[in-house]
């Protein structure tokens, strides 16, 4: 679902800036933008939004500003060999020498954080900027979150609306069926009589083979089922746990019910409202694509 949230600390005069953005998708997909320096902070900062969301498409940009020169070294070593390696294509290729300062901090592994290589610790500079950049991400989250269920509430409501849709068309062709299921009957055993006029057949063997081609076409077993999925639909749209994956499951089961009814029956109001039935399943299934 769609969800914005921005929020920002500080510490030691380092200012931590968080924004959040997160599109609908199927799955978490989970982008996220930090300074190569900072890239130590990625892993925990990941875990916060992994904790909090569990489908969309989310952007999240951690800005880092102001973080003192405490904060930041130059690798000696990774200098000294790249200062070794100009010197040496120098002297094999004649080429001048010209390697600067400003070069040289542009080349991968020569700046990091200070504090780099014990992101872990608690007590130093670096472990005080993780806490805070975790606590920046879980605040500006509070507000992707509302925004998620405001958005969440509408969509409800708006699946609700379809679930109330399909218990209406299914409501109908269960008061209609049985009497289609009569008319054809009625005209299998007109259709066959004229087709058997001139031969001699047990009326009660013909009798049998109607009912057994009656009873292929009867749907009553499928709208059961169709009953009994709807809900159990109604019933997950209101727990707090994820319920995405089932509910997604069960609206495959409905339109598998749905395929069969319009299968089996060849009568126009049956398959006007089976129409409406696929119409409202396929509906729920692009808006459950969105649900947790």
């Amino acid at each position: 679902m769609t969800g914005y949230g921005v929020a920002s600390c500080q510490i030691d005069g380092a200012v931590i800036s968080v924004e959040i953005r997160t599109v609908n998708h199927r799955f978490l997909d989970l982008h996220t933008r930090l300074s190569r320096e900072y890239s130590y902070l990625e892993s925990a900062i990941q875990q916060v939004v992994r904790d909090c969301l569990r489908r969309g498409r989310v952007d999240l940009t951690v800005t880092i500003q102001n973080a003192g020169i405490a904060s930041v070294a130059v690798n000696a070593e990774a200098v000294k060999a790249y200062v070794e390696a100009a010197q040496k294509l120098g002297d094999q290729f004649h080429i001048e020498k010209n390697l600067d300062v400003k070069t040289l901090f542009s080349l991968p592994g020569v700046v990091q954080s200070a504090n780099e290589s014990h992101p872990g610790s608690g007590d130093d500079f670096g472990g005080k900027l993780q806490d805070l950049a975790v606590e920046a991400v879980r605040e500006a989250l509070e507000s992707v979150l509302r925004m998620r269920k405001l958005e969440g509430e509408a969509q409800r409501i708006d699946m609700l609306r379809h679930i109330d849709s399909i218990r209406e068309s299914a409501g109908h062709i269960r008061k209609i069926a049985p009497h289609t299921t009569i008319e054809y009957q009625q005209k299998l055993q007109s259709r066959l009589a004229q087709l058997l006029s001139n031969i001699e057949i047990d009326p009660q063997r013909l009798a049998q083979e109607v009912a057994l081609l009656v009873d292929k076409s009867d749907i009553s077993e499928e709208l059961a089922r169709l009953d009994s999925h709807v809900q159990q639909y109604s019933s997950l749209m209101d727990s707090d746990s994820p319920v995405g994956k089932k509910l997604d499951f069960l609206l495959q089961e409905m339109q598998r019910e749905v395929n069969t009814i319009l299968s089996k029956s060849g009568d126009l109001e049956i398959t006007r409202r089976g129409i409406v039935l696929k119409a409202d399943i396929e509906k729920l299934r692009e808006q459950v694509q969105n649900v947790e």
